[in-house]
Order: structure tokens, then C-alpha cells, then sequence
């Protein structure tokens, strides 16, 4: 993608920029990895 994309409306404006889409996808892909490892400690906890 050429840099001046990032910059651009996502399909409609109301979903502002294609960079804070993608920056949204990144976070919200670490919010479930963080939930992931707290369901792991407490199977872990659980187990002993």
C-alpha cells in the first residue's frame, strides 16, 4: 500500500482511517492474547 492510503477513509468515513483500522486489529488481537494468558494461569492454579 502506497503511504498516502493510510490516510484515506475506510469504506465509509464514520470508520475513520485505514491506519486506525489496522492499529485497531492489532490491539484488539493483544486484548484477546491477554485474556488468553489469564485463562491459563488460572487452568494452571486450578490443576495445583
Amino acid at each position: 500500500m502506497d503511504d498516502e492510503v493510510f490516510d484515506q477513509a475506510f469504506i465509509n468515513p464514520m470508520y475513520g482511517t485505514y491506519l486506525r483500522n489496522i492499529e485497531g486489529v492489532i490491539e484488539h488481537s493483544y486484548y484477546h492474547l491477554g485474556q488468553m494468558a489469564m485463562i491459563k494461569k488460572l487452568l494452571i492454579k486450578i490443576e495445583n
